[in-house]
């Protein structure tokens, strides 16, 4: 649904960065348009960054957003409490103080992070359950088509060394398929 709404803001030439503005009237009755003092999250940046009073579209632009992070930052992130309103996580590293939370708030009409400790005390977790077949078949589609003989074992290797993640073998096997049945339905279209 959110990357529907995405496409169609893309089709109608509106610019979501509208909203961070609000308008006044200055003395001679002109509309002047003033930048929200919230920072906002850039979608585009190779790793997220996190701050306090930081907004974000919707619920799932913040999920999307803290499991990029855990995947990139090779961490893994513990998601306790998400409800449609709110949404609280931390580092799965026992001891590590790393929280974030996250809420609809009444300041503004979007997501913002109202509690934020930075400070990571671990290591890199090769066991990241964020390291799904859907996050392995997206990363290693071309590599899968061009090679479908590609064994499971070698699978396997590639992404402890690249994304720093133990999977099993049925993962791997359920991302192969996921890049072969996407193939199949493109042949059959």
């Amino acid at each position: 649904m959110e990357d529907q709404l995405e496409g169609e803001e893309k089709q109608w030439g509106y610019d979501s960065s509208d909203e961070d503005y609000s308008y006044d009237e200055d003395s001679d009755g002109h509309m002047v348009r003033r930048k929200s003092q919230y920072p906002r999250y850039n979608n585009d940046s190779e790793i997220p960054h996190f701050a306090l009073t930081m907004v974000f579209r919707s619920k799932n632009q913040l999920v999307k957003a803290l499991k990029k992070y855990g995947i990139v930052t090779k961490k893994s992130i513990v998601f306790l409490k998400s409800e449609s309103n709110r949404v609280r996580a931390k580092c799965g590293w026992p001891g590590c103080p790393w929280l974030i939370y996250g809420a609809k708030t009444s300041r503004t009409s979007r997501f913002q992070i109202i509690t934020f400790n930075d400070e990571h005390h671990c290591a890199q977790n090769r066991e990241n359950r964020l390291v799904t077949a859907k996050v392995i078949a997206e990363r290693y589609e071309h590599f899968i088509l061009a090679n479908p003989m590609w064994k499971i074992e070698s699978m396997k290797a590639t992404v402890l060394q690249d994304m720093f993640a133990d999977v099993s073998t049925s993962k791997c096997k359920h991302a192969k398929k996921l890049v072969m049945d996407k193939l199949r339905r493109c042949k059959q279209s």
